[in-house]
């Protein structure tokens, strides 16, 4: 086949730009700790804030708040005063109408 030299560049810019856009959409942003149970926290019932459920409240010094929206573990399950040890990874494509935490995948959960 006989593509002209300025045809074969610029399908080649598309195709690389395609490329980089599918790695980009499909890749997890944020904080991840490999599935260790690195942090320490509390559940917390949050629903008296709009949009929020239960959430962990980690003993890091900005008490950080983790709003689970994956969790692979469905044995585990959450209880509001329950103390745990989690892993994580933070979800930046995801939206949720409770504003109050960091979206995540729990990908490690033990109760302390």
């Amino acid at each position: 086949m006989n593509v002209p030299m300025k045809h074969k560049s610029s399908l080649l810019l598309i195709l690389n730009y395609s490329l980089l856009m599918l790695v980009l959409s499909c890749k997890t942003t944020g904080q991840s700790n490999g599935g260790g149970c690195r942090y320490e926290g509390v559940v917390m019932d949050m629903r008296g804030l709009d949009g929020c459920g239960l959430m962990i409240v980690l003993s890091d010094s900005t008490h950080t708040r983790l709003q689970p929206v994956e969790m692979p573990d469905t044995s585990f399950h959450l209880q509001p005063g329950q103390r745990v040890r989690v892993g994580y990874t933070e979800l930046r494509d995801r939206m949720s109408n409770c504003m109050a935490g960091k979206l995540v995948r729990i990908d490690c959960i033990k109760e302390q």
